[in-house]
């Protein structure tokens, strides 16, 4: 009987070819690496970085504007930082000179991971530097400080409408000088700081007489010295005067007629006439 010869097939190893042995040792592999993967970042989550116990505060507007004399808030802010508990009191820098600054509360107590709000009031007055001011708001603990919250104030300057009108304290001669009196009238319902006063000779009006001799006579012919009392001084709702406002005389504007070869014809009969300006803040 004719026997076939087998045919063996090569790289068999207990009749598993080698090719489907290396493909399971690949697939083998595959878990080890996604294991390994797994694991490092189990590892890196649990290294998270502790936040240190503190006080962070914001403020909220970031900056207002005001007149001076007035008022306004800011709504501040604190909150505890990595399990901090305890009471907080505030402060505040950089605010123009003449203002105040006023907490309610004066104090909060923050257990961990709470916030609470103080309103900060800031006042100013009628002498308050104009200008921006930046300044800053803190919050301390002890030795625990909190972070410097920014913020910014402007001052705005308040002018107020009056009127202004004079009378001299008698009649002008070479070499002789008369206070003005002021009267001073007050539209406002409330009292104005007036900051200033000025009196100026608008024109010198002359006699027909001189006119006609062609005789000289100017505002260069006269002196002014103005007020100096002191600013500001307070001008109710209304009119009022130097004299009812309690000015001593002495203070008042004065107007001289200066003594010249020139001016005696010229300026005999002349009259005056002047034009009073001055500013004021509401009170």
């Amino acid at each position: 009987m004719y026997h076939r010869p087998e045919r063996t097939t090569p790289f068999r190893r207990d009749g598993v070819p080698l090719r489907a042995l290396l493909l399971a040792l690949v697939v083998a592999f595959v878990p080890v690496a996604a294991l390994a993967a797994s694991a490092g970042q189990s590892a890196t989550q649990g290294n998270t970085a502790k936040v240190a116990k503190g006080i962070a505060v914001a403020l909220s507007p970031s900056s207002r504007s005001l007149d001076q004399g007035q008022s306004t808030t800011f709504a501040v802010s604190a909150t505890s930082t990595g399990g901090f508990t305890g009471p907080v009191t505030f402060t505040v820098t950089g605010l123009p000179a003449g203002a105040t600054a006023a907490w309610s509360p004066s104090s909060v107590v923050l257990g961990s991971g709470t916030t609470a709000q103080v309103t900060l009031t800031v006042a100013t007055s009628t002498t308050t530097t104009v200008g921006k001011f930046d300044f800053t708001v803190k919050g301390a603990s002890g030795a625990v400080q909190s972070n410097a919250a920014p913020g910014q104030l402007q001052v705005q300057e308040v002018k107020r409408t009056f009127g202004v009108t004079g009378s001299l304290n008698g009649l002008l001669a070479p070499g002789v000088s008369r206070s003005l009196e002021l009267q001073i009238s007050n539209p406002e319902t409330k009292s104005i700081a007036v900051t200033n006063l000025t009196v100026a000779i608008a024109q010198v009006v002359r006699t027909p007489a001189a006119v006609a001799a062609n005789l000289p006579c100017s505002s260069a012919d006269y002196q002014i010295t103005q007020y100096t009392g002191t600013y500001p001084f307070a001008a109710p709702s209304g009119p009022s005067s130097l004299t009812s406002l309690g000015v001593p005389q002495s203070n008042w504007p004065q107007v001289r007629m200066l003594d010249t070869v020139q001016l005696q014809d010229g300026c005999k009969g002349a009259t005056l006439q002047l034009t009073f300006s001055g500013t004021g803040q509401a009170n």
